[in-house]
């Protein structure tokens, strides 16, 4: 599970994220959510050990963030935003390689997983091409079944979705959801709200680096007013758009076609 407890980050005077307290349960699902620069990321990287915490701490399965990482990251898979692949090794060879650096018995049996991964994620039929030859969607692929191939306990998953085809994404849902099902707890970040809305038991939603809401779909309409979607929710705690200037900008921009 994951115990972040007054989470801070400062970068000279600036404070990416500000005292920021969450809970993820073995089993659940949780989105962060907020805006560009709320803080999303950098907070998945304090928990990762890839960002010292200016002040608080985190608990990842027990291992605490500050005095145990090295435990920690035993026990955590993550797919950043951008992940950065060696793009001559084959996705096969990639996989392997990271089988062999979590100390994963080589044999038949660490072959059928990572082929029933690749096949269940529908790239096998790739799997022996050069990484530089994949998109994005591809990658990204590749990048899960290589946080998964240790099983984790913890899964963060930075953005996810983006580059990914519909399919695709079904079918990743469908894997999160087996992951969850087995007790491993999920932390993911993502732009496409409906993803959220549709895979997370709890949402986050930060802003300037503070918990703004924070609970079930039910939980945040109650506090946004009743709005029934996602979309409406975040825009009315996070600040939304003004839709009077909008308004207004396109009928100045049609006045002056």
């Amino acid at each position: 599970m994951i115990e972040a407890q007054e989470l801070t980050k400062k970068f000279n005077e600036f404070t990416a994220v500000d005292h920021l307290s969450f809970t993820v349960s073995p089993g659940e699902t949780y989105a962060l959510l907020g805006p560009n620069g709320s803080g999303k990321s950098t907070t998945m990287r304090m928990l990762l050990g890839l960002l010292r915490p200016t002040e608080g701490t985190a608990r990842i399965s027990g291992h605490d963030i500050r005095k145990d990482i090295v435990a920690a990251k035993r026990v955590m898979g993550y797919v950043p935003e951008e992940p950065v692949l060696p793009e001559r090794l084959t996705g096969w060879e990639y996989v392997n390689y990271v089988a062999d650096m979590w100390r994963i018995e080589r044999g038949a049996e660490r072959e059928e997983e990572i082929d029933e991964l690749l096949t269940l994620l529908d790239i096998r039929d790739a799997s022996d091409d050069l990484i530089e030859t994949y998109s994005k969607g591809m990658a990204r692929k590749i990048g899960l079944i290589a946080a998964l191939v240790h099983r984790p306990k913890v899964l963060i998953l930075d953005e996810f979705q983006a580059g990914i085809d519909p399919r695709g994404a079904a079918t990743i849902k469908e894997v999160l959801n087996g992951l969850s099902s087995r007790g491993a707890t999920v932390l993911m970040s993502t732009h496409i709200l409906e993803i959220a809305e549709q895979m997370a038991d709890r949402i986050g939603i930060i802003q300037e680096g503070r918990m703004v809401a924070e609970g079930t779909m039910d939980q945040l309409r109650q506090k946004a007013k009743g709005q029934a979607s996602l979309e409406e929710i975040f825009l009315d705690l996070t600040g939304g758009p003004d839709m009077q200037m909008i308004a207004q900008y396109l009928g100045d921009a049609g006045d002056e076609g």
